[in-house]
């Protein structure tokens, strides 16, 4: 599950393969670091109740059922854009600014380096890494708040994979969730009340929300099938891969208010990964309509989707900078999984890590 952030297992055998391929994990070798966290509580103001969605319902045990938003428009989508634009698959240029993208400059991402996934951060030209996390189980999908002060990231050092919390130098540790299911892919409301994830605590995975001292867990989607994988916009609407509709991951939009479900993707091959814009028009995402897996772009509505790299391995986890001017992806082209980013028009892709073992997952700081 960890390496280059492939899709859990969903059923009771692949979550019995998956503990055993954590106890190789935890086995195999790696020097066994700790390090003493402090509970701090964030820095988010939780005075003030945030309205949400009349599908949203406080968790104390067992959900009962909850409507879903009935879907009220559709985009179809046939075929992607061919385009002119292939980047060259011998070589990129590296990044030689931590001012590009707007931000302080910084990233977290996963990392193998050091035998297992653990997180990591890393000035834009290469320079300044930090390990943040020491644990024999993994940690990874690293999240930034808005306010750039906080990280959200699974870890799965108590035993199941559940949400935590920690500050942007490694310290001020928290557990969010303690669940034997599997929580995964946090992400931030756009001023920080909320953490969402996607956990199948209730049999199918769903989406869930919970606040940054761990209170008001609640959840988002009951859908028919899997929901995952979400992002939530400065419209406050949120993005997600779902399989309600095809056997295959679609993406699909809500409102928070419960309004207006919406199917952006029509294709037999998957679409996964979402991030929305900082400005919230547009939404970068992963699809194998094309054979392998690429970067591609669509509007918010889900017209205009554009293909943004081409034939340089199998990519992942796509991020959008904090000026929406750049993505940052992560591709196999070389062997193994390194960073790159690549202007939102798909040019001018840059290499950011060279590392021999996997480096995947990475979040901009805002």
């Amino acid at each position: 599950m960890s390496k280059c952030e492939a899709r859990p297992v969903r059923s009771l055998a692949g979550l019995i393969a998956f503990a055993l391929v954590g106890l190789i994990v935890l086995t195999s070798g790696r020097l066994g670091m700790t390090i003493a966290l402090a509970t701090v509580t964030p820095t988010p103001d939780l005075s003030t109740p945030v309205a949400l969605a009349p599908v949203i319902r406080v968790v104390t045990a067992t959900p009962s059922a909850s409507p879903v938003p009935t879907a009220t428009a559709t985009a179809t989508i046939t075929a992607s854009p061919t385009s002119a634009l292939t980047p060259s698959p011998t070589s990129f240029p590296t990044i030689t600014s931590n001012k590009l993208g707007g931000g302080t400059g910084l990233i977290a991402f996963t990392s193998e380096r050091d035998g297992n996934p653990e997180i990591y951060r890393l000035n834009l030209d290469g320079t300044g890494l930090v390990r943040l996390t020491f644990t024999e189980a993994e940690d990874r999908s690293p999240n930034w708040s808005p306010d750039g002060k906080w990280i959200a990231f699974l870890s799965a050092r108590d035993g199941s994979p559940d949400i935590h919390l920690m500050t942007a130098d490694g310290t001020g540790h928290r557990s969010l969730t303690n669940d034997p299911g599997f929580d995964e892919f946090p992400g931030w409301s756009p001023g920080g009340e909320w953490i969402i994830f996607d956990s199948n605590r209730t049999g199918r995975f769903q989406l869930f929300r919970v606040r940054p001292d761990g209170t008001d867990l609640g959840q988002l989607t009951d859908g028919p099938a899997d929901d995952a994988v979400a992002d939530w916009s400065v419209n406050d609407r949120l993005v997600f891969e779902s399989r309600r509709e095809s056997a295959q991951y679609q993406l699909f939009t809500f409102g928070l208010d419960g309004s207006s479900l919406t199917r952006l993707t029509h294709t037999a091959a998957r679409n996964y990964h979402p991030d929305w814009s900082p400005d919230g028009t547009q939404i970068v995402f992963v699809s194998e309509r094309d054979g392998g897996s690429e970067v591609y772009v669509m509007r918010a509505d889900g017209a205009d989707q554009r293909r943004l790299t081409f034939n340089i391995g199998t990519v992942r986890t796509p991020h959008w900078s904090p000026d929406g001017q750049y993505i940052l992806f992560a591709s196999d082209r070389a062997g193994n999984f390194d960073l790159y980013v690549t202007r939102a028009d798909g040019l001018d892709i840059r290499q950011l890590t060279t590392d021999p073992a996997d480096d995947y997952s990475a979040d901009w700081q805002p």
